[in-house]
């Protein structure tokens, strides 16, 4: 087969088996129940604003224009998250390309990014780590062109990139550290601190990020100090730091995880050395990486770190490690990278389909598609209790609840959360709706009435609801009548 053969089929099977799981994954998220968190976005894509206070606006921006497109359904809310994974997919392939690492070790590179558990699995779902990854594999892939042909204008895509970037969300921070440690160890690189193109492309990373700057400096920056807030440490908690390795381990895909491991100890073995030209690509990758996997290292220590918060330097991990697999000499390593792909596809894939139609478990043992399921039909029960009790709205005190219950229910004006009101702080409430009595919503396992007795005049209880999966109910909600509502309740809360 000559070369040009090799890079053609190379191309194409890499396409193919991209194209097929896109396909997969458009016919999941529209066959999938919302998790509680994306229907919390939906809800801040209801009234776009520059900030919200967990995340920066591109998830709600996202999330409305897909909606707009295809309509609030499972499907349009999710949209943008399949595409977006697609988009990286080639962004993968591509900075390969710009490394001249050739198209196998690209396709390789591209096709493991979807073998990994966490995208394999999670490329369904719209969170902010959907916009972060993509932005943040862009970024990656323009550097390497700079890196490739030294095209200096092309940091100003960088930052453009970057910025959007950071506008998805903050951990995207970390790519301006890991650009500046690369320009650094870099020797050929030094130069461009040098270059106006540089700080030219630091200027629009600070202008696409400017929305939600000049969003939080207009609210007391609450989405930074809630964000930034986890940066304090605590007490030494050594369980998080082997839950950390562990859970990496896994959603990597143990296999390619084996191989990301041995480049970053060729990363770094290569540092201050003459490198080949696959040495060089690795340290350039690792070195883009490496603040956030410090950081999150560090934190460790006192914290948990939930797996998806390394999402974002996945496809710079996966290369890494399509290029250790491409060097390798035994059969056995050999024959852990040709079984990578084929495990986390297949993996992905049925947990996907489990997720499609849950089965009972044995024992009734807890899964995570019990976050998935039950929640059309709670929304419509509460819908009839409204209509048998006179409520004229819905009360909660937890944002995926109130979300859910949004989503599949009577819509966003109806249901409102009545604590945490700074999490609201992008919508406008008719107030009128507090004069007629409200329907109480609560977790039974969570349900303390004293609070909320200080913020309605009665509560009465109704009922109890079910929220049913596969093994029966996966969680009861107490129902109370609750008149009389503080005038405040939807400005200050019920605290």
């Amino acid at each position: 087969m000559s070369k040009a053969e090799s890079k053609g089929r190379d191309w194409l099977v890499a396409a193919t088996v991209i194209s097929a799981l896109t396909v997969f994954r458009f016919w999941a998220s529209a066959t999938i129940g919302l998790a509680p968190d994306e229907s919390y976005y939906w809800l801040w894509s209801r009234v776009p604003a520059a900030g919200y206070l967990d995340h920066p606006p591109m998830v709600a921006w996202w999330i409305w224009a897909s909606t707009a497109l295809f309509g609030d359904s499972e499907f349009g809310v999710r949209a943008l998250a399949v595409v977006s994974t697609a988009i990286t997919s080639y962004a993968v392939f591509a900075t390969a390309r710009n490394l001249e690492l050739g198209d196998a070790i690209a396709a390789r590179g591209a096709i493991w990014f979807n073998a990994t558990i966490l995208v394999g699995v999670g490329a369904i779902l719209i969170t902010p780590d959907s916009p972060s990854v993509m932005f943040w594999a862009l970024a990656v892939w323009v550097l390497a062109d700079i890196r490739r042909t030294g095209t200096g204008w092309l940091w100003l895509l960088v930052g453009l990139f970057a910025g959007l970037g950071c506008l998805s969300k903050y951990t995207n921070l970390f790519l301006g550290v890991g650009v500046l440690l690369w320009l650094l160890v870099d020797r050929e690189a030094r130069r461009w601190f040098l270059s106006p193109w540089l700080w030219a492309g630091g200027l629009v990373a600070v202008l696409a990020f400017l929305p939600a700057l000049l969003w939080n400096a207009d609210h007391n920056w609450i989405s930074f100090g809630k964000q930034f807030g986890r940066v304090v440490a605590g007490g030494i908690r050594l369980e998080y730091i082997g839950e950390f390795v562990a859970s990496q381990f896994g959603l990597l895909n143990p296999l390619i995880a084996i191989f990301v491991g041995i480049g970053g100890w060729v990363g770094f073995r290569s540092l201050g050395r003459r490198r080949s030209r696959s040495d060089g690509a690795v340290v350039f990758l690792l070195m883009l990486s490496l603040p956030l996997i410090a950081y999150m290292s560090v934190h460790s220590f006192h914290a948990r770190v939930q797996g998806n918060w390394l999402a974002p330097v996945y496809p710079a991990l996966v290369l890494i490690g399509a290029i250790v697999a491409a060097a390798a000499s035994s059969r056995f390593l050999g024959g852990l990278a040709k079984a990578a792909a084929p495990l986390g596809i297949v993996v992905s894939v049925l947990v996907l389909l489990f997720f499609v139609s849950p089965w009972p478990t044995p024992f009734g043992q807890r899964t995570p598609a019990e976050r998935l399921v039950g929640w059309n039909g709670l929304a419509k029960d509460v819908e009839a209790l409204m209509e048998t009790s006179g409520a004229g709205w819905i009360a909660t005190a937890d944002y995926g609840l109130t979300g859910e219950l949004a989503f599949y229910g009577p819509g966003t004006e109806l249901v409102q959360q009545v604590d945490e009101r700074q999490r609201y702080l992008f919508d406008k409430v008719d107030p009128s709706i507090m004069r007629a009595a409200a329907l109480l919503v609560l977790p039974k396992e969570r349900a303390d009435l004293r609070k909320f007795r200080r913020c309605f005049t009665s509560l009465s209880p109704v009922a109890e609801l079910e929220r049913l999966g596969p093994d029966g109910p996966v969680a009861v909600y107490g129902v109370w009548l609750a008149e009389g509502a503080r005038k405040t309740i939807l400005s200050r809360g019920c605290r």
